[in-house]
């Protein structure tokens, strides 16, 4: 056991993946080494960043690291088989000398709570007992730790005060969150400004891109990163002053989180496991996918709804399987009778029963024609109350600020 467990840390640090090791049943894997792999999660929540096998062996110096050549999950799922053996011949011994002073029924009851939580360890579905109440208190006392390393919530912050007081856990692993719009109504740039959000505390963000060249959404993310500094237009036609650009980007951007953004430029079908393939590549803190519509599901259905209602179900699964969160943007249907003077609702989304069940959080995005007036309305929200705030922003430029009372 010992030496597999080695082999689980040093994939970890040496692959710089750590999301197969972000769920909750993973902690009681490890024995030996239950100390060096509490400490890579608590480096994890602080820097947002995996550690390297010297600094574990530098604070753990009884720990020596494993050569792996393969992946994370391939050494988590040999700890999990070898720890479930363990637990088998254990049980089975127990039985056997228990059978000589204690009645074979008894023996057998112990035997199948036993099993049952050994079973837990092997199952794809997840189950909780509410009376294990010392579970509980190792739940909490990990979501505490993580809410103290990030500022007070186990999530990412927006930045956004009208969203934060309502969404308290912020963007955590496993979590959806839908941004809905009309055409040309500014989520794009509503999800960007998040992403940027995101970097500024140090995570990691992927943006996939499926509308607009890498390039033109790297401009407007420079635009909203110097929040004044450049103008998008004149970054779009290259008209920047290198040398400030240079200064600029070495006191914001040296040493900071990858911050990627990845476009299919039309080159084939973007699914859900195309977006995993790049989760497993890169190891966000958090994905945005721009937008719904372009993608299509993993079984490439022919009907534009079972194609979307199942995407929508898949982003949810890979949100909960990576223990990451995604936040995905999808344009409303559009009607005749919409006056598209307002926020749009989940229910001008033609699957939007679908997206209802699968989504943490739902914000609608609304751009005033002829304003500089973005108004937001938070309709769906597992985790706290409806909201509506404004934004005035300059987008050219980068600036945007909040507002909580309907601006003129």
């Amino acid at each position: 056991m010992a030496n597999i467990e080695a082999e689980v840390i040093s994939a970890v640090c040496t692959n710089g993946d750590i999301s197969s090791l972000m769920q909750s049943d993973i902690d009681d894997l490890f024995v030996s080494h239950a100390d060096v792999w509490d400490g890579l999660k608590k480096y994890y929540y602080k820097y947002h960043a995996v550690p390297s096998v010297d600094i574990l062996k530098e604070k753990y110096r009884n720990f020596d690291s494993e050569p792996v050549k393969g992946e994370t999950q391939f050494y988590v799922d040999k700890l999990r088989e070898d720890y479930v053996a363990m637990e088998i011949r254990n049980l089975l011994l127990n039985a056997g000398n228990a059978l000589k002073t204690d009645s074979s029924i008894r023996v057998l009851e112990r035997m199948q709570t036993k099993i049952g939580q050994i079973g837990k360890l092997t199952n794809v579905v997840k189950d909780i007992d509410i009376t294990d109440y010392e579970l509980a208190e190792k739940h909490f006392d990990s979501v505490r730790r993580m809410s103290e390393e990030r500022g007070g919530t186990p999530g990412i912050k927006t930045g956004i005060a009208a969203i934060d007081a309502v969404y308290p856990t912020g963007f955590a692993g496993g979590h959806l969150v839908y941004m809905l719009g009309y055409t040309g109504k500014k989520k794009t740039w509503m999800a960007l400004y998040l992403a940027c959000k995101a970097f500024e505390q140090g995570f990691s963000p992927m943006v996939f891109s499926l509308e607009m060249s890498p390039e033109d959404v790297r401009d407007r993310v420079y635009g909203l990163l110097g929040s004044g500094l450049f103008r998008v237009s004149e970054l779009q036609r290259g008209y920047v002053n290198i040398d400030d650009f240079k200064t600029w980007g070495k006191k914001n951007l040296d040493g900071r989180p990858r911050f990627n953004i990845i476009s299919s430029e039309g080159q084939g079908d973007v699914t859900p496991n195309v977006i995993l393939g790049k989760i497993d590549q890169y190891q966000p803190d958090i994905v945005f996918v721009d937008y719904l519509q372009l993608m299509t599901d993993n079984g490439k259905s022919r009907g534009m709804t079972e194609r979307y209602t199942n995407a929508t179900h898949e982003l949810k699964q890979l949100a909960m399987r990576v223990n990451k969160p995604i936040v995905a943007i999808s344009a409303v249907t559009d009607s005749e009778n919409d006056s598209q003077d307002s926020p749009p609702r989940l229910a001008q989304v033609a699957w939007s029963k679908a997206l209802a069940y699968d989504t943490d959080l739902s914000l609608s995005v609304h751009g005033h024609t002829g304003t500089d007036i973005v108004e937001v309305f938070l309709e769906k929200n597992r985790r706290g109350a409806q909201s509506t705030f404004f934004m005035k922003t300059d987008l050219d430029r980068g600036i945007i600020e909040e507002h909580y009372e309907e601006l003129e």
